[in-house]
């Protein structure tokens, strides 16, 4: 059977922010934006639990299906390295849980799923781990990472306080970062510290796509559904391996 499409790792279900080839000591990170980045890690990181709804929508350029270009993620962390991410869109929903040890990729609809042994102790080594052995990355993995500016900042050539913006009824800072063939903007609420939306543009593509995504409903230190983490295909689906997206 060939491989479903839909099992290719692609960017509507996760997008790196930082690219592979750092240069930290080029970097012009403004002391406005390093303090903006420590608040937010300020609030998340001492979290045990996060949860979090986001809405995305997505330019074609970068994604694989467009049934999967818009719409909702749920993500639920659990530290120091456990993660689930929802992402319906009906007969194409996928479902990713990690457990610390084994990342499976469910396709419930359409009845496919990959399971594949990755070890991890945080977060951001799980990201990480991804991204060099399949090519892509969870969600919005740089905000859930416990060294956050580490994780922001690893590849910038340059970041800033790009000035105080509204994000819904929502007053924010929006903190711009640049590094080669991307740039990121991330909108920081000023009374909470909690991010609100994150867009991504891809400059070092032609059309200079975009991935724009909107952060609600964050719950710190939760009562969660841990089995989420465990959660495995029924047994009327097909195991598949995974292929790399790049």
């Amino acid at each position: 059977m060939k491989t479903p499409s839909l099992l290719r790792c692609s960017v509507s279900i996760a997008v790196v922010i930082v690219a592979a080839v750092a240069n930290s000591a080029r970097a012009d990170i403004s002391p406005e934006a390093m303090a903006l980045a420590k608040a937010i890690s300020a609030k998340l990181a001492p979290a045990r639990t996060i949860q979090l709804k986001a809405s995305h929508q997505i330019d074609p350029a970068l994604s694989a299906s467009t049934k999967l270009n818009q719409g909702a993620l749920t993500i639920t962390v659990k530290r120091p390295n456990q993660c689930y991410v929802l992402q319906p869109a009906g007969a194409e929903t996928r479902e990713l849980a990690y457990d610390g040890r084994t990342l499976s990729l469910i396709q419930p609809e359409l009845k496919v799923h990959s399971l594949e042994t990755l070890k991890a102790g945080t977060i951001e080594q799980f990201a990480n781990a991804m991204n060099e052995r399949f090519g892509f990355r969870p969600p919005v993995a740089e905000l859930l990472a416990s060294d956050l500016p580490g994780e922001l900042f690893i590849n910038a050539t340059s970041a800033e306080v790009a000035g105080k913006e509204w994000v819904g009824f929502t007053r924010c800072e929006r903190l711009h970062i640049e590094q080669d063939g991307l740039i990121g903007d991330i909108w920081v609420a000023i009374k909470d510290k909690l991010p609100r939306r994150m867009m991504l543009t891809f400059t070092g593509m032609k059309t200079q796509p975009r991935w724009d995504i909107r952060l609600t409903k964050w719950k710190l230190d939760a009562s969660i559904n841990e089995t989420l983490f465990t959660k495995r295909a029924g047994p009327d689906s097909q195991l598949t391996p995974m292929v790399k997206s790049r």
